[in-house]
């Protein structure tokens, strides 16, 4: 199935979401971890990244999260 770029950005952004929250992490708690700003955090979980996100943030994210870095692009119906 495809996916368009918008489309995996915004799957992505709300399955950070989920996991954040499961860990009972606030944004700017997250964004400490990985070492980026609450700004940019929020941006790739609204999934309104401009240009991408890269994979060394995402793997932080991922990491910080306790999760794979396949379950963040993991599309729920």
């Amino acid at each position: 199935m495809y996916h368009s770029y918008k489309e995996v950005l915004k799957q992505v952004g709300l399955n950070i979401v989920y996991y954040r929250k499961e860990k009972n992490l606030t944004q700017l708690e997250l964004a400490e971890k990985v070492n980026i700003s609450n700004t940019y955090l929020s941006q790739i979980e609204c999934g309104l990244v401009k240009k991408f996100v890269s994979l060394p943030v995402l793997i932080d994210i991922s990491n910080a999260l306790d999760v794979s870095i396949s379950e963040l692009f993991m599309f729920k119906q």
